[in-house]
């Protein structure tokens, strides 16, 4: 887990001096390696096996929270035929490494002449609106597999557990974390061909954090 945080804190570092364009192209072989080694790791494993308990259609469970919403390490878990919404993650850069069950990774970006709109809607909160978007192919992900979500490649994403009866499992990296502030959570729906609707927090959507004692001062050796 030490080489994990190493190498998240140097991408971090970088994306405070380059900006989020930077996370688009940086090489991400080594943070992909130090996130399957940490995936690895007994104390790791046991730590997920005494602490994590399904709550609900999708829980999640923190692995190391950063003050300052600088990056956060988490283990998110859908069950049998659960599809999560599909939501942005502005200006961040998301590993997500599968961990158990087979599940399908949806992605989309909205077209750049529509950007304003996410902007403003995330300041106002006002009415749904409708943004050009482009779908990229469906992946279909197992136990080991990768994917990554960008500023500007893949940046709306949602994922879906095509098993009939297990966990799908996966341990995202995600950094920079949402702030609040100019990284805010959106949420969209499928509106016609090449478009999507732009909306607040779906009713359907339920997210079951695991509560665990001084969770930011957890790394495993």
């Amino acid at each position: 887990m030490h080489k994990l945080l190493k190498e998240v804190v140097k991408v971090y570092t970088q994306f405070q001096r380059l900006g989020p364009t930077y996370l688009d192209t940086f090489d991400n072989r080594a943070l992909t390696e130090a996130t399957f080694e940490a995936v690895k790791t007994k104390q790791l494993q046991e730590y997920i096996k005494k602490e994590f308990k399904p709550i609900g259609d999708i829980s999640m469970l923190p692995i190391h929270l950063e003050p300052e919403h600088r990056f956060t390490i988490a283990m998110f878990a859908l069950r049998p035929g659960v599809r999560m919404p599909l939501h942005d993650h502005p200006n961040m850069f998301v590993l997500s490494h599968v961990m158990n069950g087979l599940g399908e990774r949806e992605s989309w970006d909205v077209d750049p002449i529509d950007h304003h709109q996410q902007i403003e809607f995330r300041k106002t909160k006002g009415d749904s609106r409708i943004v050009k978007a482009l779908q990229h192919p469906k992946l279909q992900l197992k136990e080991g597999d990768n994917c990554y979500t960008t500023p500007n490649k893949c940046n709306l994403h949602k994922f879906s557990n095509n098993h009939e009866s297990e966990l799908f499992m996966f341990l995202d990296v995600i950094l920079p974390h949402y702030n609040g502030v100019d990284r805010v959570i959106n949420f969209y729906e499928p509106f016609s061909e090449n478009q999507l609707e732009l909306m607040g927090n779906p009713k359907t959507y339920q997210r079951h954090p695991i509560d665990v004692d001084d969770i930011r001062e957890f790394i495993v050796q």
